[in-house]
């Protein structure tokens, strides 16, 4: 269930022509670029300092290059490389709030399984256009056993709340303003995507369940 797309993360903005975002982006973002509430839990792994510096330089140099297709900048400490999401909604509704209670009981129960456990090896990528909704950093098991490892962790969770969708292991670097990107906004944006070559290791006692308030605020649960 991994889905690296190898080919397509290296080309992933058109190559003419005018670029529009996702319409399920005016879910989480407004157009003037400010998050807007959105409700939900996820189980995600936690990152480094060291790593999350370094995708804040990351984070620096994509702004600098084409800050104005991009919404508010997200906190550094938000940094984050998602196993797999569980539920989430425009509004918090007391259905979501018993669908979130339901969905946090058995993934802490796989979490509690997972703790002590050896850190998956990782290797940074490529900076790419996530379905035209944000700017990520892909990230791909940097061995055979990490690829395994991960692979099973995720459709445990797919048990749980199946999205029915393989896993494209990233970290969300910045979400884009909803709305059209001309193609000479484009040009700026196409060369700041760039490959990256680091190791990031994926702690076990670091993957977390988490509940959001908007992409810009997470908490530990």
């Amino acid at each position: 269930m991994l889905n690296l797309l190898d080919g397509y993360i290296q080309n992933s903005l058109p190559e003419q022509g005018d670029f529009y975002t996702n319409p399920n982006l005016c879910k989480k973002v407004d157009g003037s670029g400010h998050f807007l509430p959105f409700y939900g839990n996820t189980v995600v792994f936690l990152l480094d300092d060291g790593t999350r510096n370094r995708l804040q330089h990351l984070q620096e140099d994509l702004y600098h290059a084409a800050g104005e297709m991009l919404s508010d900048k997200l906190d550094a400490g938000t940094f984050h490389m998602t196993l797999h999401d569980l539920v989430n909604a425009p509004q918090l509704t007391v259905g979501l709030q018993n669908q979130m209670l339901e969905t946090e009981k058995y993934a802490k129960e796989l979490l509690i399984q997972w703790q002590g456990q050896l850190p998956l090896r990782m290797k940074a990528t490529w900076l790419f256009n996530m379905v035209n909704t944000s700017i990520v950093l892909g990230l791909a098991p940097a061995d055979s056993e990490s690829w395994q490892r991960l692979d099973e962790r995720y459709l445990a969770l797919e048990k749980v709340v199946p999205l029915g969708y393989g896993l494209t292991p990233h970290i969300t670097i910045a979400y884009f303003r909803p709305g059209v990107i001309t193609s000479q906004q484009l040009l700026l944006l196409r060369k700041a995507l760039k490959p990256v070559e680091w190791e990031v290791s994926l702690e076990m006692e670091k993957l977390v369940y988490q509940e959001f308030t908007d992409m810009n605020h997470y908490t530990d649960k």
